[in-house]
């Protein structure tokens, strides 16, 4: 069984998401406090298969180094990944959401029914992005409300929501 771990870390508060399953890991979002992380990796005594990022802003990517020096094989996943992964125990699906950065995705976990969202969309609210990515924002966000309803989403700062939730109380969602 799936299990999530979060880790609100650094001055921006980033959600470092550690997800496991048999004893295999992923890690999402290493933004800062490396070894915290570690720590917290090393207590569960968790094997990391790999590291996925969502973009590669620095309260996202503050640890990643440290993270990737310590668990040299494992792969990193981000938005150049292929849209189709599966690792050992994990299965997922990578999303372009090109808007608050161009090289912002999410990852989507089918079978749990879970998505880590990063700076796309947060609990009533979403990303900033610059007047150029107006239209490129839109167009992600119009993707992003065909999902399922009872999809999970877990985003880089915040508490978690879903997909209906937000397409019913997201303001930023209304008329799309």
């Amino acid at each position: 069984m799936l299990k999530i771990e979060c880790i609100v870390n650094g001055d921006l508060e980033e959600n470092c998401y550690i997800i496991h399953n048999n004893k295999c890991a992923l890690i999402i979002d290493p933004g800062d406090e490396g070894k915290r992380i570690i720590k917290k990796i090393d207590t569960l005594k968790l094997k990391v298969l790999g590291i996925l990022i969502t973009h590669y802003h620095f309260d996202h990517i503050g640890a990643l180094d440290e993270i990737k020096e310590k668990y040299k094989s494992a792969i990193i996943y981000d938005y150049k990944s292929s849209t189709h992964n599966e690792i050992e125990c994990f299965k997922f699906k990578k999303i372009n959401n090109f808007g608050h950065t161009m090289d912002s995705c999410s990852f989507l976990f089918e079978r749990e029914n879970i998505m880590f969202t990063g700076d796309f969309v947060f609990y009533e609210s979403i990303g900033n992005y610059i007047e150029e990515n107006e239209i490129i924002m839109f167009n992600s966000l119009k993707e992003f409300v065909k999902l399922k309803d009872d999809i999970k989403i877990y985003p880089g700062h915040g508490l978690s929501s879903s997909v209906g939730f937000e397409k019913r109380n997201n303001y930023f969602l209304r008329g799309i």
